[in-house]
């Protein structure tokens, strides 16, 4: 399987950059990664590379812009990249109508829910809600996921996990024509899907620093690039 990788930009290095365990995780099960080339240069042949390959991976990253969903900053928002919530907001919508299967993480479920119409929280990092920013390694889980949709549970076959965490935004509202795969103890949204699509899933942990250790995430990722 071919996958397609949005991965970060360095803004004051002007360096794009993929974490290598994204790509140990897609090439220990075999499949061709392109890394799609974040630029200016690059905003008209997104479809053009989304039609080349079966997969599409978001990664982790930046805030996005709280224009996308039509609200001001708040107090708590951090970095922000513009192109890259362009570009990713239109690979998004693409993948969508060319039904490709895709996987999107940390950011990439708030690209997601962005995409179609959802709202986010700028900052959980406050009273109310438990930590999601763990300060150890990410290769273990920190805090529990219930686990409430089909799709995550066919993979899974659990009721709960254990997940890492490093985010501070979260979805609000969620988008029209998605439903809730996992949430964490306090309510956070942790997972949404798709079902009118055939791999549609967006999670807010991190399974690619997690999969070496734990086999549940690795099973994600071979549902994943299935075929």
């Amino acid at each position: 399987m071919r996958v397609l990788v949005f991965g970060g930009f360095d803004l004051e290095k002007s360096r794009l950059y993929v974490v290598s365990s994204y790509l140990e995780v897609l090439l220990s099960l075999n499949a061709k990664v392109i890394i799609f080339p974040l630029s200016e240069l690059a905003k008209g042949m997104i479809e053009e590379y989304i039609n080349e390959c079966e997969c599409v991976l978001f990664c982790g990253g930046e805030d996005l812009h709280p224009r996308f969903y039509k609200k001001e900053p708040e107090r708590g928002i951090r970095k922000i990249n513009l192109l890259r919530d362009e570009i990713e907001i239109e690979a998004m919508r693409l993948s969508y109508e060319q039904n490709k299967r895709v996987l999107a993480i940390c950011r990439g479920i708030q690209v997601m829910n962005v995409a179609f119409g959802g709202t986010l929280k700028q900052d959980i990092d406050k009273e109310g809600y438990i930590s999601h920013f763990q300060d150890m390694d990410g290769r273990f889980g920190y805090h529990t996921v219930k686990i409430n949709g089909r799709v995550l549970k066919a993979i899974f076959k659990r009721e709960e996990i254990l997940v890492n965490s490093f985010h501070h935004q979260a979805i609000e509202t969620v988008a029209q024509g998605f439903l809730v795969e996992a949430t964490s103890k306090d309510g956070v949204i942790e997972a949404i899907s798709r079902h009118d699509r055939d791999f549609f899933v967006g999670v807010q942990w991190h399974p690619e620093l997690m999969w070496k250790q734990d086999a549940l995430q690795f099973e994600l990722f071979k549902e994943f690039v299935k075929g």
